[in-house]
């Protein structure tokens, strides 16, 4: 039976923001046959940010790694585990690793696993230590790491985006990001309303849920090194300080004042001052494209319309007063 780990928390903090973060036990395992050792520093500093390295191993041939790999895996105390290629078409060191990673899992050692790869043949593995409680986090090529992998893992980071210093490869991805920058603050958005009070969550619980949600968010994929620079730089977000806690406030553009005049002034249109809720939704819509009721605190577009002074909503319909 596998036993309950006790995590500690650390509390940190960067630049005014106080976030929770685990301290765990990690196992590090590289396929050194698929992964270049220039990552293997900034690989190192990630850890760091999550826990203490109980276990590091890499795997492959070692006859065909470079002077350079076997270095920076020495510097780092990282041990070799040598596999030769004895069949054609299968791997040995990706098997090795395999089994190494759940046999480290039932004898406790470790709550964590770093699996260094871009190799979507462990998506069963990383699968199965999730099952096992680990917390499982992918380290690999965004280019060539399959979704599933992605999925498989409680959290997946970049290389790409794990180096501080910039080059062709990272700042083209991070260019491309940028395309996706206003996707991200959508989704940002819409936390912040389904998940806070009167569009406001704390800092640290908007991180969780979008690591949640998608294993792959990094920061840095849209060129900011934190969470809170992020959020800074989308429009209608900011952040405020309350004692030790961070939080994400959004407002929306529009006011209730304004959207309380339109909405009157479409019902005021028929002669009978009636007029169906989808209809003056559609009528608001075309006045407002950017118009979203939940952004204004209410879960209802009717409760929106009951609201207003001079109106009452009827059925599906509202008339003026």
């Amino acid at each position: 039976m596998m036993c309950k780990y006790i995590h500690t928390i650390q509390i940190y903090k960067t630049k005014g923001e106080y976030m929770e973060k685990t301290e765990y036990k990690i196992a590090l395992m590289i396929d050194s046959e698929n992964v270049s050792y220039k990552y293997i520093k900034s690989v190192m500093n990630e850890i760091a940010k999550y826990g203490k390295i109980v276990i590091a191993r890499f795997y492959g041939d070692l006859n065909n790694l470079s002077k350079d790999w076997h270095k920076t895996a020495q510097d780092n105390a990282i041990k070799p585990v040598h596999q030769y290629n004895v069949a054609i078409g299968k791997n040995a060191a990706d098997m090795a690793m395999a089994l190494d990673a759940q046999e480290m899992m039932y004898q406790e050692k470790v709550n964590a696993f770093f699996l260094v790869t871009s190799d979507s043949d462990f998506t069963p593995l990383a699968v199965k230590l999730r099952e096992g409680g680990m917390h499982v986090i992918g380290v690999g090529n965004e280019k060539k790491v399959t979704q599933a992998f992605r999925s498989a893992c409680n959290e997946f980071k970049y290389f790409e985006y794990l180096n501080d210093e910039d080059d062709d490869e990272t700042t083209e991805s991070i260019e491309k990001s940028a395309a996706t920058s206003q996707e991200i603050g959508g989704i940002i958005k819409s936390i912040i309303i389904e998940n806070g009070a009167d569009n406001k969550i704390q800092l640290s619980r908007l991180g969780d849920i979008l690591v949640n949600r998608f294993s792959d968010f990094d920061s840095r994929k849209y060129g900011h090194k934190t969470l809170s620079s992020l959020v800074s730089s989308l429009n209608g977000i900011s952040l405020s300080q309350e004692k030790t806690t961070t939080f994400v406030n959004f407002s929306s553009k529009l006011s209730m004042k304004d959207i309380s005049k339109a909405i009157k002034e479409i019902i005021s249109q028929n002669k009978s001052k009636e007029m169906i809720l989808t209809k003056i939704k559609q009528e608001l819509e075309k006045k407002y494209p950017e118009f979203n009721y939940q952004e204004l605190g209410f879960t209802r577009f009717s409760k929106l319309i009951g609201s207003i002074d001079d109106v009452a909503v009827k059925s599906n319909s509202a008339k003026l007063k």
